[in-house]
C-alpha cells in the first residue's frame, strides 16, 4: 500500500520536473 502511494509521489515529482524543463526550453527558444 504504502510503496503505491510512493511510487504515485515519485511520478508527481517526475512530471513536475519534466514540467519545469519545458518551461525553460520554451524561454530560451523565445
Amino acid at each position: 500500500e504504502f510503496e503505491e502511494e510512493y511510487k504515485k509521489e515519485q511520478e508527481r515529482e517526475k512530471e513536475k520536473e519534466k514540467q519545469k524543463d519545458d518551461d525553460h526550453s520554451s524561454l530560451d527558444e523565445v
